[in-house]
């Protein structure tokens, strides 16, 4: 149970907790102090803890990339140059050419492949026929 405690919550609250529990060992039920709120105190701070932590790590990113954010303005307009823009007619046409012929090509190859395997099997099935009679 306490290594269950230990990793679900920040490392000074099990001690404080002890602390807590030496606190009122002295009366005769040593949970009298477990009310509701703070069983929701125990559920909802680690929660909060980790968010202020992960909100806090977003913000340290954010202004470490707000630098770099001009910078990647800058790369996109001369991205977008008007001289960085034109394609040459030749990469135009290889563009469209070749996811045309590709496929095109591909099952033209198939075809022949598929039809002298057949025509073979046809042949050789024939010469098996004329042999037998």
């Amino acid at each position: 149970m306490a290594s269950l405690l230990s990793s679900s919550l920040p490392s000074c609250l099990p001690s404080l907790l002890f602390l807590l529990l030496q606190l009122t060992s002295s009366s005769a039920d040593p949970f009298y102090w477990i009310n509701p709120g703070v069983l929701v105190l125990i559920a909802v701070l680690p929660v909060l803890l980790l968010q202020i932590t992960v909100g806090l790590v977003f913000l340290c990113l954010q202004r470490r990339l707000r630098g770099k954010l001009w910078a990647e303005i800058e790369n996109l307009h001369r991205t977008f140059d008007p001289h960085f823009l034109m394609v040459p007619c030749w990469k135009i046409t290889l563009f469209v050419i070749v996811p045309v012929l590709g496929p095109l090509v591909a099952l033209i190859i198939c075809y022949n492949w598929l039809h002298r395997r057949l025509a073979g099997q046809f042949l050789e099935e024939l010469s098996k026929f004329s042999s037998l009679s």
